[in-house]
């Protein structure tokens, strides 16, 4: 009778405890309860404060789902959804969000193969928007008297008219391309031996269609001139002169 009554008298005692705990946690903040069950750790925590030995509550857990049976052996096992959820501290949180990484879907393979003409042909229509671009830098450049703001705008606006330029060669270059396939095709067809074009003869045929434009144009001299100037350049830095 004796231990029966210190052992009622020690429960009261604990649960009087862990009323004033609860009552201290009540005046405490989210983050401060937090960074407090993180410091003493998930198994005190519970003891002190809810009461729960874990221990114990394993072994009820492990019973429990001992006393989950199948009526038929060919089913699957039940199991209870009385889960405890994982305790995440805010820092682990941060950490998680500070890990996200950013992807490309042009070079991640989750996203599939990157197919250069599927892409170029779908947003064709940039070169369009570079060029209404380009008008109004043009436009702000005239009003633009300040010779460091000149030169930035000089700057953009060389990039977009570079990058429209190479859309342009490569959309000629698939064009000749396809005129090529054809030309194969149709020799093949006909009986004859087809030729097919290396990558020097290419390179030759684009040369004198630059060539036969910028003289149409007037700018060859220019372009020979550039030429020359960038060629004796590297001829002086292979040989050492400034």
């Amino acid at each position: 009778m004796l231990s029966s009554s210190s052992d009622s008298e020690d429960s009261a005692q604990s649960e009087e405890q862990r009323d004033s705990i609860r009552d201290d946690l009540s005046k405490m903040s989210f983050e401060e309860i937090m960074k407090l069950k993180e410091e003493l750790g998930a198994k005190l925590y519970n003891e002190a404060i809810l009461g729960v030995d874990n221990d114990k509550a394993e072994k009820s857990n492990s019973s429990n789902l001992k006393s989950y049976k199948r009526l038929n052996k060919n089913r699957p096992r039940e199991l209870t959804a009385k889960r405890q959820v994982p305790f995440v501290s805010i820092e682990q949180m941060k950490q998680n969000k500070t890990d996200e990484k950013l992807r490309d879907p042009r070079f991640d393979e989750n996203c599939g193969d990157f197919n250069v003409k599927h892409f170029k042909e779908n947003y064709k229509f940039l070169s369009k928007i570079r060029q209404k671009d380009i008008m109004k830098l043009r436009k702000k450049l005239r009003e633009t008297t300040n010779s460091d703001d000149r030169k930035s705008l000089q700057t953009e606006i060389q990039k977009l008219v570079n990058k429209n330029v190479e859309e342009i060669k490569w959309h000629i270059k698939q064009q000749e391309l396809k005129r090529e396939k054809l030309e194969i095709q149709d020799a093949i067809q006909k009986g004859l031996k087809p030729h097919y074009k290396t990558k020097k003869e290419r390179r030759a045929k684009e040369l004198v269609t630059q060539f036969e434009k910028l003289k149409e144009s007037g700018k060859l001299n220019k372009h020979l001139e550039k030429r020359r100037k960038k060629n004796a350049a590297k001829d002086r830095k292979q040989l050492g002169i400034a």
